[in-house]
């Protein structure tokens, strides 16, 4: 997928489990996959949005669980179909089907198990690696997103600039370690631990925020409720704070940008 400087999910680290897809002991070699992604909408459109890039890029690392194990792959997109990559130095051969693929590597903690987590961090605030999930019998792995995201555009004139923004919602947990499987056209997941209901959205660099910025926080399919916003400077320290109005909802969805503004 179309990255930025940093990914969301750059400083997590593999976990038990996937030390047999490392690079640093196998053989680098090809077994055949490709991978196809979905495209992200805004609620109120049917086309890609604006500014959310779907298609993949060279160097895009994917993982692939079979019978036999994982690998870890990279995207070689088709010249004339983005959307669409071959995979390419496998660091080992997952075996034979079913597959089930992960993007990006950084999220998964097994064949069918991933982590969204607490702190989100991005370069600039933008929307990079959204999180995917693919499930085949055959080498082509069709992927789905696994979530929705909440695009916040700040706009101040007298605030300085924004470094992270926090998102806390009363009744959802909106972070863990869930378990995934496809039922039908779309992924379906369980929560499993380590939930909690605040994440946070980290920028490389402090954000200015004078002629309006916006930042893209990954959040889970659900209708929200008091969910709250604090925004930080760059020496962490809140510079604003909203509370969703009683009886006001956000509704996030799967594959789609939920855009709200806020004048601070």
């Amino acid at each position: 997928m179309k990255k930025t400087l940093l990914s969301i999910f750059s400083v997590m680290t593999l976990v038990m489990g996937m030390s047999s897809c490392s690079k640093d002991d196998a053989k680098e070699e090809n077994f055949g996959f490709t991978a196809s992604m979905e495209a992200c909408t805004a609620q109120d459109a049917k086309t890609a949005l604006d500014g959310v890039n779907v298609n993949w890029v060279a160097n895009d690392e994917i993982i692939v669980y079979g019978n036999a194990g994982c690998g870890i792959f990279t995207a070689v997109p088709h010249a004339d179909n983005l959307t669409i990559a071959d995979l390419t130095n496998g660091t080992a051969n997952p075996g034979d089907q079913p597959y089930s693929a992960f993007y990006p590597v950084s999220i998964a903690r097994g064949a069918h198990q991933f982590q969204l987590p607490a702190v989100q961090n991005t370069a600039d605030g933008q929307l990079t690696e959204f999180p995917m999930y693919a499930e085949s019998q055959t080498k082509d792995l069709i992927f789905k997103n696994l979530f929705g995201a909440l695009k916040i555009n700040l706009q101040s004139a007298t605030l300085p600039a924004v470094k992270a923004i926090e998102i806390t919602t009363p009744n959802n947990n909106i972070n863990g370690i869930y378990t995934c499987r496809m039922y039908g056209a779309a992924p379906t997941f369980r929560l499993d631990s380590d939930g909690s209901h605040t994440t946070r959205l980290e920028c490389a660099t402090a954000q200015s925020i004078a002629n309006g910025h916006d930042f893209y926080i990954t959040m889970p399919h659900a209708t929200y409720t008091g969910l709250q916003i604090n925004v930080y400077d760059a020496q962490n320290n809140v510079i604003a704070t909203k509370t969703l109005k009683a009886g006001k909802t956000i509704n996030i969805h799967r594959s789609q940008v939920t855009n709200i503004n806020l004048s601070l």
